[in-house]
């Protein structure tokens, strides 16, 4: 097996115990994190393995999901018990019941511009081209604008089904 690495809850040190029950509902004023409080699994971008802790081959995959913790830690894991290959992400994404930190790789992430457009389209090759659409390489300031407006345009129906979905 390969190396494999879990991004999340920040400030562990080796030989700490990831264990299912951490979450990403680290913002009181956001609508989605409230609702992963409210509704758990079966909340907007809920995992459908709530009992297991996940891992993957890809630093930077795991760069993403600590930088959605909020300035979260990177670490190189070993599972405790048996792999399971994960059936929500692509190949070299897996669950398990219990990780152990070997590592910190990366503390306290946030990923600039460039990396997260390399993380997306990361995404995208594996996915076959299904994924969030990444601001450009060399964009320029018109191409910013109305990525941004995109952006924000999404956010806000995003944001909208949350609410709904806690009334």
């Amino acid at each position: 097996m390969s190396v494999l690495y879990h991004g999340g809850v920040p400030d562990l040190k080796p030989g700490d115990t990831i264990e299912p029950g951490h979450s990403r509902d680290n913002y009181d004023d956001c609508p989605i994190c409230r609702a992963r409080r409210e509704k758990g699994a079966s909340a907007i971008e809920g995992t459908g393995h709530p009992e297991q802790v996940y891992c993957t081959r890809y630093r930077d995959y795991a760069a993403f999901y600590a930088s959605m913790y909020g300035k979260g830690d990177v670490y190189q894991v070993r599972p405790v018990d048996d792999l399971i290959e994960s059936d929500e992400d692509f190949e070299g994404c897996y669950r398990c019941d219990r990780l152990v930190v070997v590592r910190a790789v990366e503390r306290h992430v946030t990923l600039t511009p460039k990396r997260r457009r390399k993380v997306i389209r990361f995404m995208q090759r594996l996915e076959g081209g299904i994924c969030l659409n990444p601001l450009p390489r060399n964009a320029t300031p018109e191409m910013i604008e109305r990525w941004a407006a995109r952006e924000y345009a999404d956010m806000r129906h995003i944001m909208r089904e949350a609410e709904r979905s806690i009334k």
